[in-house]
């Protein structure tokens, strides 16, 4: 898929890294990385066997990557970064896909977060693509346990991982994938959304809201100790549980399965399989109108349910 392309990533440790092994899965001849200096890029390099280090090239700056003139970027750097990267690149041709959330809303007002959202979309909507894995899971559930969405009345969605984040930097980093997976089984305007109860504490954030007589709860949870993310939903009465199991015989991070009662499914990597549709979309010049929606529907659902004004 991306024989003949140049990619570059930045931000190339933790997320990034499987960025990295899934574009060299993917056939690229050279990929370029800057990490947070050169010694760590070099320290990537060598960690890779001696058929993909060989197409590996660290960078030493951003205006060395930047000099590369490369087809596509991954900015997969910490969320507070991301719109200082996306603006080196936004008169270039460079396409970028972005890790989410696609930019950082904490200290922004609705005025400015409104501003960023129409200088991306309005002027530069073929070329930013974010990475919402969740779309690709929810797609999972609803096609392995035939699911009617017209019937849906209540949603659960329990996401609790290891990150560090606090008090509302839980919500801005889980948000996304929450309002996905919501997002895939409806549409949602702002101003149908009735907020019931917000919960704020150190290590967690919950929010109990309601639109067209369907009835929300998110719970999140972030802890730097947790060993494992737990992953949990619900639609009306039926539970889902993401099964993780490491597979290290490849370079995909995980095998996949999602639990519902006594049955298990085993699902493509969720992850994997995003990386893949959104760089084909990049590639390919098909980043559409329901996909530009949806980017701008998840920052102006995030800055909402966060009470931004």
């Amino acid at each position: 898929m991306l024989k003949g392309k140049s990619v570059g990533i930045i931000g190339a440790r933790g997320i990034g890294k499987i960025y990295l092994r899934e574009i060299l899965n993917l056939g690229v001849k050279k990929i370029f990385i800057l990490g947070r200096s050169y010694k760590n890029s070099l320290k990537i390099k060598s960690e890779l066997d001696n058929n993909f280090s060989e197409k590996v090239i660290p960078c030493k700056s951003l205006r060395e990557l930047k000099d590369k003139k490369l087809d596509l970027i991954c900015i997969c750097t910490p969320t507070n970064t991301h719109i200082k990267f996306i603006k080196k690149f936004l008169k270039t041709k460079t396409k970028l896909i972005v890790e989410k959330p696609l930019f950082d809303v904490e200290k922004l007002s609705l005025k400015e977060i409104n501003r960023i959202t129409n200088l991306l979309f309005n002027n530069y909507s073929k070329k930013i693509i974010t990475n919402l894995p969740l779309i690709e899971y929810s797609n999972s559930i609803k096609s392995k346990f035939n699911i009617n969405q017209k019937k849906i009345k209540n949603v659960y969605f329990k996401y609790y991982t290891s990150g560090k984040n606090k008090y509302d930097n839980i919500a801005i980093d889980l948000l996304p994938h929450a309002l996905s997976f919501l997002l895939f089984f409806f549409k949602i305007k702002i101003n149908e959304i009735k907020i019931n109860r917000r919960i704020i504490k150190k290590a967690s954030w919950k929010i109990l809201f309601s639109f067209n007589d369907i009835k929300c709860l998110f719970d999140f949870n972030q802890n730097i100790n947790r060993k494992k993310s737990i992953l949990k939903s619900s639609l009306n009465d039926q539970n889902f549980l993401r099964i993780q199991k490491k597979n290290i015989t490849r370079y995909v991070k995980n095998d996949e399965y999602i639990k519902s009662g006594k049955l298990i499914k085993k699902i493509e990597n969720p992850m994997s399989k995003s990386i893949k549709k959104n760089l084909n979309k990049l590639i390919k010049n098909k980043i559409n109108k329901k996909d530009v929606e949806l980017q701008k529907n998840i920052i102006l659902l995030s800055a909402f349910l966060l009470n931004k004004k």
